[in-house]
């Protein structure tokens, strides 16, 4: 039984494969090997099967190659019967803004895994082309907008109203709509969301702004998307917004100071730092004798001009003035500046003031006074010189040049002629410097001197070097006083000793040798001659100093003199030139000498403190009684001195210099007695100070 059922099984399926061999499955597809298609428009194409074999087949679609990413089928699986006709559909629906060829292989495979291979290629172009262009700014948009396309970044004008245009075009040969999107500030924003745009057509549409309390820099993004296709255009818009309409003014000086009669001028730079150029003209608001320079000129942005303001006022001027000068353009002023300018007149500019003695006494001989001239004015000044009176009256230098503030001299030379008659004359003073004159009178009174006076006068004359050199000797005597005090008093200390030891040994020498008496008698006045000798070496070797220096001023004096160096009846003269020229110097290096020598008095004082009181006790009577003798003569010396310099000050008429010299620098006077004083209070109230220049 079950070998029959073997062999029947075995029958049948042998029966089976030999109908399968004799049923045979096959199958033809086609379709175009390049497609043209548009990127992102999910577009198909169909592709044909057709069953060629002798049974029904079942097919299922797959799909390879670069563009497998974007292709759906429609249907992906069918049947077709023997014989039958049939398409399935391919839909591309690729990436947006892509173009060029994509290959794309398509796999037909029956169930029982017969397979077809069809490649294409997929050639993509740009379906849905239009076009996005930037134009010029405009002020106000119209029904009818010229357009005139700008490629560079736009330079906006700060708090102004205006709209970009921005064209679109569509290049296709069909219908397209767009959505419009602007990435911006909030002050800029478009007018339409959307445009419609026909076959091969053109719109507008605007970027509106408001820059009001705007200012820098900023990127707008303009995107738009087509509603066929989706291509997508974007544009970068690159936006500056700034003062297009501004200048700046910048004058030369803030404050000045002008001279009347002086012509001054001062730079005044204008710069334009707006973006846009502009025309420029400079107005004036001042006096009349201020200008500048207001034709119009044209100045782009970023570029700077330099004009000159010009100033000359007359020469009575005075006063503070106010030059204010605009800059405008197209009738609104964009910038100012403005100078202070003080006008002194011209005789104040270059104010001289002249300082002399107001009356002159003279002799009928050749004297010489002068006269301190110092600027008191605010320039610099030439003084011409000049004299207005008598003849025998000249002036020198005949120009003094001076800076502000600075004094000169003028001298004077006085030289009347014995025909002249006497009594006052009088003379002016005259500087002139840019037009300008200052006077100074001056009265000589001009008389005779008496015959006593004359022979008196002559006398000093004659042996003035000699009353010169003596009361340097005597001035020298009164300084040096103590330390000729100290060396007398150690030098009559050793007299005495040597006088003492000189009898002790003649006592001697008279008991032991009384037979050479006369031998010893010589050898004492040899002895006798040989200390005096000794006391005149001494002195000399102490003071060759001094006399050295006084013999060489008298001996400098002479010569100088003699040779006609200079005139020695107006030594005095010189000298106080000198001593008015540097007094204040002079002054600042007594006191500092006065100090430094305070200071080192004081430090020999505590360091020998202990070392004087044990002499001062000793020598204490012996100072009291040489003290009245030595005070006594001094007190004469210094009469008979004060007498002689009374008796020449008088025949020179040195007290009417004195008087005048007085007044002109009594400032320094006081200051000198105001130190005098501080001087004698701390000598007053310091003890040990006081003791030790009281001894």
């Amino acid at each position: 039984m079950n070998v029959k059922k073997i062999f029947l099984n075995l029958f049948l399926l042998l029966v089976l494969l030999i109908g399968l061999v004799n049923a045979q499955e096959d199958f033809t597809a086609s379709s175009l090997p390049s497609i043209e298609l548009c990127p992102c428009s999910n577009q198909a194409y169909a592709v044909t099967i057709e069953n060629t074999g002798t049974v029904a087949s079942s097919y299922e679609v797959l799909a390879s190659g670069t563009a497998v990413g974007w292709v759906n089928f429609n249907p992906d699986k069918f049947i077709l019967s023997p014989g039958q006709k049939g398409s399935f559909f391919v839909f591309v629906n690729s990436d947006c803004n892509i173009e060029g060829d994509y290959e794309l292989e398509i796999f037909i495979t029956t169930t029982n895994g017969v397979t077809k291979v069809i490649k294409q290629v997929l050639e993509f172009s740009q379906c849905y082309d239009y076009s996005l262009e930037r134009g010029n700014v405009i002020d106000e948009a119209d029904e009818s907008i010229e357009f005139s396309q700008h490629d560079k970044f736009y330079l906006l004008c700060k708090d102004e109203q205006k709209s970009i245009p921005i064209l679109i075009t569509n290049n296709e040969n069909f219908g397209n709509r767009y959505r419009l999107f602007l990435d911006a500030p909030e002050w800029a924003g478009l007018n339409v969301g959307s445009a419609g745009l026909g076959t091969k057509k053109s719109g507008i549409f605007l970027i509106n702004f408001d820059t009001t309390d705007t200012e820098g820099e900023f990127d707008f993004r303009l995107n738009a998307i087509s509603e066929l296709g989706k291509v997508q255009r974007k544009k970068s818009i690159e936006v500056n917004v700034g003062e297009c309409y501004a200048l700046e003014l910048e004058l030369e000086k803030e404050k000045d100071v002008v001279c009347g009669g002086e012509e001054k001028s001062y730079d005044a730079a204008i710069k334009n730092t707006g973006t846009l150029g502009q025309n420029v003209k400079l107005e004036l608001k001042a006096q009349e004798w201020a200008s500048v320079g207001n034709d119009s000129f044209y100045l782009g942005s970023g570029q700077e001009k330099i004009l000159t303001l010009s100033v000359s006022p007359d020469d009575d001027v005075s006063g503070s003035f106010l030059v204010e000068v605009f800059a405008v353009a197209g009738n609104k002023t964009l910038g100012s500046g403005e100078v202070e300018i003080d006008v002194m007149s011209k005789s104040d500019c270059y104010k001289a003031d002249i300082s002399t003695k107001t009356s002159i006494n003279n002799f009928y001989s050749h004297d010489l006074f002068f006269a301190k001239v110092k600027n008191s004015g605010i320039k610099k000044a030439a003084y011409d010189v000049s004299l207005e009176g008598v003849s025998w009256v000249s002036a020198s230098p005949k120009t003094l040049e001076l800076n502000p503030g600075q004094v000169g001299n003028i001298n004077l030379n006085i030289n009347p002629s014995t025909d002249v008659d006497p009594g006052t004359y009088g003379i002016e003073i005259n500087l002139e410097s840019n037009g300008a004159v200052y006077s100074k009178n001056v009265d000589i009174v001009l008389r005779k001197e008496s015959e006593f006076m004359k022979k008196f006068k002559a006398a000093v004359k004659f042996y003035q070097y000699y009353i010169y050199l003596l009361i340097l000797l005597i001035v020298l005597i009164i300084v040096f006083r103590k330390q000729i005090k100290k060396r007398y008093e150690k030098y009559k200390v050793k007299s005495e000793r040597l006088r003492a030891l000189r009898l002790a040994r003649k006592k001697r020498e008279e008991e032991r040798e009384r037979e050479l008496e006369e031998k010893r008698k010589e050898e004492k006045k040899a002895r006798k001659k040989e200390k005096k000798k000794k006391k005149f070496d001494i002195f000399f070797k102490k003071y060759n100093l001094w006399i050295y220096v006084s013999l060489l001023i008298a001996i400098g004096i002479f010569l100088g003199h003699q040779n006609r160096l200079f005139n020695a009846r107006y030594l005095h003269l010189y000298i106080r030139n000198f001593f008015v020229g540097y007094l204040y110097y002079i002054l600042i290096g007594i006191g500092s000498i006065v100090v430094i020598f305070l200071l080192f008095l004081f430090y020999n004082l505590i360091r020998k403190k202990r070392e004087k009181v044990k002499k001062l006790s000793k020598k204490a009577e012996k100072r009291v009684r040489k003290k009245k003798t030595l005070g006594k003569n001094y007190f004469w010396i210094f009469v008979i001195i004060l007498i002689g310099l009374l008796i020449y000050a008088n025949s020179f008429n040195l007290f009417d210099d004195v008087r005048d010299l007085f007044i002109l620098y009594q400032y320094y006077f006081v200051l000198g007695i105001v130190i005098l004083v501080a001087i004698i209070l701390l000598i007053r109230f310091y003890k040990p100070l006081f003791k030790f220049l009281k001894e």
